[in-house]
């Protein structure tokens, strides 16, 4: 079965099971922990020529938009670890106003950010870890997506909440990457990645078990280059700001 599939070939009734028209049913757990948010911004920013994690759009750093879209789409206590690596200076400058005012958000420093983005998605499940007991699921986001919003990803969550163990953004039955929901019992996968692996392998391999959210891939565009942060300077509206 697959969400990626149309919605009169698929039905869901009550939560976590799900029937085909070949009347095929699976039913999933139904989670009651908690979903742990990890904003990646551990990069080198190469093409950006510096630490886009800080660079300001909208009257703000793009990682603090980050967080507030995390903190507008969590519910609490869900913890917001942001994962910091080549700029971590700066970066966490940046958030440590903010630690005061948002309750559960604290960072950790990937050492190994050079080997790539598995190093920081397995720092990210291990701090989940070792600062709520009760996470089992974790919502990776990237700290360069500030047009993202809060309503994307509480529906990641709902999938969840509905039994799916991954959530994925799609766009006519494409899955599109981050920001991705893994359950728990994907985390041996994820510390088995290597290099610059991200989770979209496993997404990928296992789509039976994603939910999909359908989005316009639009809303996930990133910031790459100083001319994509020129490019949405002038229309730029921060998602966590509307209603």
């Amino acid at each position: 079965m697959d969400w990626y599939k149309s919605h009169s070939e698929r039905l869901m009734f009550g939560r976590g099971t799900f029937v085909s028209k070949a009347n095929f049913c699976m039913t999933a757990f139904s989670p009651t922990g908690t979903c742990g948010f990890v904003v990646l911004a551990a990069g080198s920013g190469s093409r950006f020529g510096g630490a886009k994690q800080v660079a300001v759009l909208g009257g703000r750093a793009m990682v603090e938009h980050a967080i507030a879209i995390a903190d507008r789409a969590r519910r609490p206590p869900s913890p917001i670890v942001v994962v910091t690596g080549a700029h971590r200076a700066e970066v966490e400058r940046t958030v440590a106003p903010l630690l005061e005012n948002h309750s559960g958000l604290n960072t950790c420093h990937n050492p190994d950010w050079s080997l790539g983005m598995s190093s920081s998605l397995q720092t990210g499940i291990d701090h989940l870890e070792r600062v709520e007991s009760g996470v089992e699921a974790v919502l990776f986001m990237l700290s360069d997506q500030p047009l993202i919003s809060p309503d994307l990803l509480r529906s990641l969550q709902q999938r969840w909440h509905q039994g799916w163990t991954m959530a994925a953004p799609v766009h006519e039955g494409k899955l599109l990457g981050a920001p991705a929901l893994l359950g728990r019992v994907w985390w041996p996968s994820i510390r088995s990645l290597q290099g610059d692996q991200g989770a979209r392998g496993i997404l990928e391999t296992h789509r039976s078990e994603v939910g999909g959210v359908e989005t316009a891939p639009g809303r996930l565009a990133d910031i790459d280059t100083r001319q994509d942060l020129r490019r949405h300077a002038g229309t730029f509206i921060p998602t966590d700001c509307v209603p």
